[in-house]
């Protein structure tokens, strides 16, 4: 009897001795992965707020031992999804948003025998060559759980730290994809009507284009609000001269007006009027750098049907406001190359 007295008090001493140590033992956990994604913040966070966009990146959804069920309501605060794993369940809930800067959840999980809760927070922060985005998941083990952990060797960090990172790539791929959808389409002939426009002309080597367009339209509104004139019409650019040798173009970025407005004599800023005539149209709906595709298959167009492009620049309009359209697979772009 002594021995089995004996026993029961080393085992009464293990177990209180273990458990004086696991509960001295840190159980806190702090995990976080960044991410650059070259995709602006609203299109990112789009993706973040609603659970049911989830499906398209999420890298625990990868796992088929994994089954996930939506929650009557997906999206924003109280948004939730519920999911199942070998070893338990869990939820996850939105607990706070601001769009475009963050998405806060809790996440809860039930192994049977004890259940934890998590704060996940995915902040969106706009740099220089896109948003970074930097997932965080933070909480602390109880007792069971961090002895749970240390038996069976579980790391949390080794855990989850690679799917945060499987995650993020997957989100960039996503968005990025959804990004480089794009569309062109010949319209055929087309007669133009004619009108006037403010200008300013400038060269520059193509793959500046864009910046130089963009910095040259905004002196215009600029001079058209202090001189109170409104515009009539979508920015264009007009290309005079194109030199395939040098990379470069002559062109002009111009905006159309009402009426003919005179400008000051040493003004940058110019004043013209484009007289009607008949063009090839051809429709871009995605981003600009897809313009090379649409100008090729105008020419295209032209050949193929024996046209002869008339003396008059060919011209873009921009139907849609970068500014205003997050996502370059809604920009529209018109072409028009005049012919005879």
């Amino acid at each position: 009897m002594k021995a089995f007295k004996y026993i029961f008090i080393l085992i009464l001493i293990v177990i209180i001795g273990g458990a004086i140590y696991f509960s001295l033992k840190d159980g806190k956990y702090d995990i976080t992965e960044s991410r650059i994604i070259a995709a602006p913040p609203s299109l990112i966070y789009d993706q973040l707020a609603d659970f049911k966009e989830w499906e398209n990146w999420n890298p625990w959804l990868e796992d088929e031992e994994i089954t996930s069920t939506m929650g009557t309501q997906t999206k924003g605060v109280d948004g939730n999804y519920s999911f199942t794993d070998p070893y338990g369940n869990g939820k996850m809930t939105i607990t706070g948003i601001e769009p475009n800067k963050y998405v806060a959840m809790n996440m809860f999980y039930d192994n049977g025998m004890t259940s934890s809760n998590s704060d996940v927070i995915m902040d969106l922060e706009r740099v220089e060559n896109g948003t970074k985005i930097t997932w965080n998941i933070k909480g602390e083990q109880g007792l069971l759980d961090k002895v749970m952990t240390t038996v069976l060797g579980f790391n949390m960090e080794d855990e989850i730290k690679p799917k945060y990172t499987a995650g993020l790539e997957n989100l960039d791929n996503y968005v990025n994809n959804q990004m480089s959808v794009h569309q062109v389409h010949v319209d055929g002939i087309i007669e133009t009507g004619g009108g006037y426009f403010l200008y300013m002309s400038s060269s520059t080597k193509r793959e500046k284009l864009q910046i130089v367009k963009s910095q040259m339209l905004q002196n215009i509104m600029s001079y058209m609000n202090r001189n109170n004139i409104d515009m009539y019409g979508m920015p264009r650019v007009v290309y005079e001269k194109i030199d395939p040798t040098n990379n470069s173009v002559l062109f002009s970025a111009a905006l159309p007006v009402e009426n003919r407005e005179i400008t000051a004599t040493n003004s940058n800023i110019l004043s013209s009027y484009q007289e009607p005539g008949k063009a090839v149209k051809i429709t871009l709906n995605g981003a600009y750098s897809n313009l090379a595709e649409a100008w090729r298959k105008g020419e295209e167009f032209i050949s193929q049907n024996g046209l002869v492009k008339a003396i008059a620049s060919p011209y873009e309009i921009y139907k849609t406001d970068p500014m205003l359209t997050p996502n370059p697979a809604d920009y529209r772009t018109e072409i028009y190359i005049p012919i005879e």
